[in-house]
């Protein structure tokens, strides 16, 4: 199981570049089940996934590696936080593994 930290707010993946995209949802649930009290999980599986998947995207071409090697997923998002993530995460998904 991927090492995190979480809050309120805030849904810290340490080293998450290491987890494939298909764990990704399994891992989140794991965590949900075990931290259900977070705003976090206001926000839909899927668009975590593709954030995640951003990130890792970004960690595998060289881009901000000491930033993109973690993943923080937080709640609230703005509307264009969201979108820009919704339309990387589709079009990087097919590159990751």
């Amino acid at each position: 199981m991927i090492q995190y930290t979480i809050n309120d707010n805030n849904l810290h993946l340490i080293d998450s570049y290491k987890c494939s995209k298909k764990n990704f949802s399994i891992e989140l649930n794991n965590i949900k089940n075990e931290s259900p009290n977070s705003n976090v999980w206001k926000r839909k599986i899927s668009q975590m996934c593709l954030e995640w998947g951003t990130h890792n995207f970004c960690y595998m071409f060289g881009i901000e590696k000491e930033r993109t090697k973690d993943c923080d997923l937080n709640y609230p998002q703005s509307f264009w936080i969201r979108a820009i993530y919704a339309i990387v995460g589709v079009l990087t998904w097919i590159f990751i593994k």
